[in-house]
Parts: structure tokens; C-alpha cells; sequence
């Protein structure tokens, strides 16, 4: 049996073989009539999505292997948040500053968010108490890659109310009202304020004009 490094050696290079080879099928199966061609030079497009396919392939082929070890679906929960919150902390390690962000609603949320509103929301919070709202994503992050690749400000987003916070198997969980149990890692923000037109931050931040 190979060792760690000798593992990750044939690993790299197979991932350089099979990348290749994408790369070639989508030239010559799909590339030739796609009405992008002339500029994908410039849009990268058929390298992107061979990266995309060969990531997908990666992380179903690693929960294909934990399944037949019978792990529970709940384990495969954690151990995917568990993932992802390492990326996200290995990413924010050096970045002491929160980020926020200004959303605006194109129609009413809830919770007492109406069309128009805008929402002042704090991105990865560290920290959550229950009667908190938040925001999450419409559906369920399965993998890393679908996280990443949806967490954008055009991500689908939906609010929810925070009624409890704690920890299961080494992972920060919150349960919303709706009873749901979600790893802290999947919440995309903390909603810090709501704006209102009539609040007086709304004409202080012009948001009046960035309606017209």
C-alpha cells in the first residue's frame, strides 16, 4: 500500500490525465456548435466546466466510498460541514474583518421584510442566539462544491428564525421555527438590520435612488 504522499502523487497525476481528457470530450462532443467558441479563449468556459464535472466526480466518489463504510446519512452531515467549515476558516484566517452585505428584497420574506426592504446582513457569523434571523440557502448544501459554487450574491435565499444553538458530534448546529436542524457552516448571513423606506438610514444611504 502506497504511503500518504505517494497517494497524493498518483492522485495529482491522474487528476491531470483525466482533466485533459474532459477537456478534449467537451472540444470534440459539445464545444464545436456551442455559439461561444470563437471567444473561448477569452470565457475559459470548457475549462471551467471540465473542472466543474471532474470536482463533482471527486466528492460523489468520495460519498460513494463513506456510504459503503455504512456510515449514517447524519454522520455524512457532519463530516461535510465539518469540511467546509475548515475551508471557509482556512480561507478567512488572515481576514479580521466582517463582511456586510446591503440585499435588497424584490418581494416580501416574512418576519416583517416586505418588497423594497433592504436587509443590512453580516456574512458567516461567528456567533447566533436564538430569536436571531438569518439567511439560508433554498436548498440544502450536499457538498462543498454546490456551496461554493451557489454562495454569491445571486445565491437563493430564504429567512428563518433562530430558536436554538447547539452542538452535535463536534458540530455547531441552529434549529430554526420551522424545526429544522442546519450546521452553523451552511448559514449565509445574520440579518443585523432591516430597512425600511421610511427609516431615516434609507435616504441617509440614497437607497430612494438606487430604485430608479
Amino acid at each position: 500500500m502506497a504511503g500518504i504522499s505517494d497517494n497524493l502523487e498518483i492522485f495529482r497525476k491522474l487528476s491531470k490525465k483525466h482533466y485533459a481528457d474532459l477537456v478534449e470530450s467537451l472540444e470534440g462532443k459539445y464545444c464545436w456548435k456551442c455559439p461561444m467558441r470563437t471567444n473561448n479563449s477569452e470565457t475559459f468556459c470548457r475549462e471551467v466546466d471540465s473542472w466543474v464535472r471532474l470536482s463533482i466526480a471527486f466528492e460523489m466518489g468520495i460519498h460513494d466510498h463513506l456510504r459503503e463504510m455504512e456510515i449514517p446519512y447524519g454522520c455524512l452531515e457532519v463530516i461535510t460541514a465539518k469540511f467546509v467549515e475548515k475551508q471557509i476558516s482556512q480561507g478567512n484566517a488572515s481576514n479580521k474583518l466582517q463582511k456586510l452585505n446591503l440585499i435588497q428584497m424584490d418581494k416580501s420574506m416574512g418576519f416583517g421584510i416586505d418588497g423594497g426592504d433592504y436587509l443590512l446582513v453580516q456574512q458567516g457569523p461567528k456567533k447566533l442566539r436564538s430569536g436571531d434571523k438569518v439567511l439560508l440557502p433554498n436548498s440544502c448544501p450536499l457538498s462543498n462544491l454546490w456551496y461554493t459554487k451557489n454562495c454569491t450574491e445571486e445565491l437563493p435565499l430564504k429567512v428563518f428564525l433562530v430558536t436554538k444553538v447547539f452542538h452535535k458530534q463536534g458540530v455547531k448546529y441552529i434549529q430554526t421555527s420551522e424545526g429544522l436542524e442546519v450546521p452553523f457552516e451552511y448559514v449565509y448571513g445574520f440579518i443585523l438590520k432591516i430597512i425600511k423606506e421610511e427609516d431615516p438610514i434609507y435616504t441617509d444611504l440614497h437607497l430612494n435612488q438606487a430604485l430608479k
